[in-house]
Parts: C-alpha cells; structure tokens; sequence
C-alpha cells in the first residue's frame, strides 16, 4: 500500500511540476516583450519578498504533518482532529499577520523602486499577495493533513490545474494589452481554483475530521524548531534576486531570473521523489522498522544520486544552447547569454540536491530541533557570501555565495543522517559522489565536442538534448552496475515484484 501511494504520488508530482515548468517558461518572455526588463525584474523581485512575507506561517506545516503521522497509523481520529484544528487555528492568526504586511509593503516599497511609477509597483504587490493569503486561510491546512495521509498527488493535481489557468489568462491578458496589473491580477484569482480542489477532496475523504475537538496546541511541540528551519531555508533559496534588485539593479535580476526559472524547473523535477515518499518514511520511522528504513534509504539515495548527475550533466551542455534560444527575441539593451553564469548555475543545483535524500529523512524523522542550528549556519554563509561576493563579482557573487552555503549544508546532512538516523558508513554516500563526479566530468567533455554552444530552434535543441540524456544514461547506468552493484540488484527486484503484482 505504502510502495502504491509513493508510486502515485511520484507520477502526479511529476506530471505537476512538468506542466508548471512548461507554463513558467511561456510568461517571462511575454512580460520583458510586452513590459520591458525592469517590470519583469520587478514581478520576480515582489514574488519574492511575498515568500519572505509568508514566513509568518514557517513552520507550521512541516511540524503539523509530523504530528498527525502517530494519530493517523493508531487511527486515533480524535487526537487527528485535535491537531488539525491546531492547524488551522495557526494558519489563520498567521495569515492575519501576512495580510498586514502585505498592505505595509504595498505602501512602503515602492519608495525603492525607480523608474516605474508608485501605483503600479502598489498595485503589484497588492495582487501578487492574493495568492499567499489563500495559502494561509484554506491552502495551508488541507495541505497538511493531505501529505500526512499520504495523498500527494491530489495537491499535485489541484496545483497543475492552477497553473494552466493561471498561465492561459494571463497570456490572454497581455495578447489584449492590458495593464500589468491586471495580468497579475487575472492570473492570482483565477489561481484560487485550486483550493476548490482541495476543499471538495478533504470534505469528502476525511470526513473524521472533527471541527468541535479543542484545538491540540501542545501536540504540534516542535514549531519554533520547524520555524528557524523554514526561515533559514527561504533566505538561503529566495535571497538571491532581491540582493541583485538592491545591488546591481532590476535588469540583473531580470537576466538572474531567467537562468534561475530554468533551473529552478530542474530543481523541482529532482525533488518530485522526496516530496511524494517524505510522509512514507515517517510511517516507517514512526513504526520502528529500522532495518525496512536503512534498506529503502540506500535505494532511494542511490536513484537520487543517478538522477541527479544525469540531468545536470546534460544541464551543463544544454543550458547555453538553451538560453540562445529563449532569450532571442528578448530585450537588445540587456546581454542574457552568459555561459559562466550558467556553468555556475549547475555547480549551484548539484551541491542543492545532493543534500535531498538525507533532507527528506531528517524531516520525516522530525529531528527539526537537533538540526536548526545548523540551518542557521548555512544561512549565515548564504547572506555573508552573497552580499560580498556581488560586490566584488556582480551577478555572479550571488551563486558563488550559494555554492559556499549549500556545499556545507549537504555535507553536514549526509553525515547527520547517517550517522543518527541510518547509522551507517559515510563511505557509501561518499562514494555514490565521487563516482557521479567523475562520471560527468568525463560526459561533459565527450557532450562538448558534439554538442554546439548556439542553436537556432527548439526541435535542434530538442534532438541534441534527446541524444545527450540517452548517452549519458547508459554511461551512468553502466557505471552505477560496476560501483553499486547490490542497490542495483535490490532495485531490481524492487521492481520486479511491482511489475508482479500488477500483473
């Protein structure tokens, strides 16, 4: 059952976040075409700071889910009920604070702001708000309990067709030359269609859910842990392009924000597999089945570990020839192909996502107070490196700073979790490494001869990304048999008896 609902979950996330990048990359070039560069920058900087404003929920669902995994494995519907009222009890005073600020940034900010007039930056910060605020009164607390229980793939859904609405009205709005304000606008409410989804869902399959049970404060004990994880967590990923918009101005972060759509797309599609297996683990953790636990980890970190030098080993090929194309027909006055910027984008994501495999056990674990802080540490290192290395280096200090911080923390996460959770060797995440580092240093040189830094289309560049992701996965598949070959026999049989019972 749990191995069914991970494979679910993994599909739809999939399906999700295939779609969402698809959609992201359609609206940049259509807002710095229509609006110019500066308002591009100035959208992504607000959707940023509109992260930052979100913080006044941290915490509350990762610690909520924590607490409803014993209640839902004893089927104590009481206790469930208690904590998901805790739930969304939080979520409301939370999002009562985030409306605030959002009315106080749509006043304040765009004192900061030149060249594009009061109103518009006001109204902008306004509309892009809408969407946060739903996450805090409706979003937030379905979220919980959805992940709890395991049925990822319903917010998979909702959020996919969020976003094809979202994108659909908004092209609509700017091919009909109407204000930025009101593309944002139409895209913010009709986004609201996803928590349709989700109330109609929870109504109907957790209808155990009590809403007179007292709300359990005390159930969800690990929050202001969860909370110096969160806010840790959202500089380190999110600072990046409002550093840019203060210290090297709106057209920086505007070019920033292209490469970093691109990647962040990559990001997302190697995270699909901990977000849809994360609350499998707590129920294996919670039950104490630690030898059922060492075997899954050592599976899934050496999938992971596969997967994620495959793509950015052909990330580093393609992202160039990618961005000749994208950036086209964008703006003359502002220089968008930078292949040092984009080397360094790939050396960013691999030292990211090295770390997920052991992220996703120390948050199924809860170990939210024994690790914060080492988050803040990492965050630290983030906001230091960043803001001295752009001023030293410009766009591209924001990445070498981000390089600094993730490489410490994906370290430190892979010997905390083996050494307290799996307790086992280092050697053989170290290991798993080594061999994927050497690997792509090797493809990257054979891909580099073949394939060429600028293209004029997207099927040239499609055929070339097709024959670059197919050499590189049977170099890597051939090497993972020599390196690692009892995972891969498991694997094997892993999916051998899956095939079985389907059949």
């Amino acid at each position: 059952m749990r191995t069914k609902k991970a494979l679910k979950n993994i599909v739809f996330n999939f399906i999700q976040q295939l779609i969402g990048i698809v959609v992201n990359f359609i609206l940049p070039p259509l807002i710095i075409g229509r609006f110019g560069d500066s308002i591009n920058g100035l959208v992504q900087t607000i959707r940023q700071m509109m992260q930052y404003a979100q913080l006044t929920g941290a915490g509350i669902g990762a610690s909520s889910t924590y607490a409803m995994y014993k209640p839902l494995h004893e089927q104590n519907y009481h206790t469930l009920s208690g904590v998901y009222n805790a739930t969304k009890k939080m979520f409301t005073n939370a999002g009562n604070l985030f409306t605030i600020i959002v009315l106080i940034l749509s006043v304040g900010y765009p004192f900061f702001v030149e060249g594009i007039d009061f109103k518009t930056v006001a109204l902008s910060v306004l509309v892009i708000g809408i969407s946060g605020i739903s996450e805090f009164y409706v979003y937030g607390k379905y979220q919980s309990i959805i992940n709890a229980n395991q049925d990822n793939y319903i917010i998979a859904i909702a959020q996919t067709i969020g976003n094809v609405a979202n994108v659909v009205v908004s092209v609509i709005l700017i091919y009909l030359n109407c204000n930025i304000v009101i593309v944002l606008l139409g895209g913010s409410v009709i986004y609201l269609l996803r928590i349709l989804i989700l109330t109609r869902f929870v109504r109907s399959n957790y209808q155990y859910l009590d809403p007179n049970v007292r709300p359990m404060m005390d159930l969800i004990d690990q929050r202001n842990d969860a909370i110096v994880h969160q806010i840790s967590g959202l500089i380190v990923l999110s600072s990046s392009t409002i550093i840019l918009s203060l210290m090297c101005g709106l057209e920086e972060a505007s070019v920033y924000s292209v490469y970093a759509l691109v990647f962040g797309g990559i990001n997302t599609i190697c995270q699909i597999v901990a977000t849809a297996i994360y609350s499998s683990f707590g129920e294996v953790i919670v039950k104490g089945k630690n030898d059922v636990l060492k075997a899954a980890f050592n599976v899934y970190e050496c999938l992971f570990f596969f997967a994620i030098f495959i793509v950015f080993t052909v990330a580093y090929v393609m992202i160039m020839p990618f961005i000749s194309i994208y950036t086209n027909n964008l703006s003359v006055n502002v220089e968008y192909f930078l292949p040092l910027l984009g080397s360094l984008f790939v050396f960013v994501g691999i030292a990211n996502n090295l770390r997920v495999p052991a992220r996703t056990l120390v948050d199924a674990a809860g170990h939210f107070k024994r690790t914060r802080n080492r988050s803040v540490v990492e965050m630290i290192i983030n906001l230091v490196g960043q803001i001295v290395f752009t001023y030293m280096f410009g766009i591209y200090g924001v990445l070498l700073g981000c390089l600094a911080s993730y490489s410490y923390r994906t370290i430190d996460f892979i010997l905390y979790t083996n050494k307290h959770i799996i307790k086992q060797s280092n050697l053989v995440s170290i290991r798993r490494i080594v061999v994927g580092f050497a690997a792509s240093i090797c493809m990257v040189l054979l891909l580099q001869v073949i394939v060429p830094l600028r293209m004029t289309g997207y099927v040239e560049w499609v055929i070339y990304g097709f024959i670059a992701t197919f050499a590189t996965s049977v170099v890597f598949f051939i090497i993972y048999i020599i390196f690692d070959q009892k995972t891969m026999k498991e694997i094997y049989n892993i999916l051998k008896n899956i095939l079985k019972k389907s059949n």
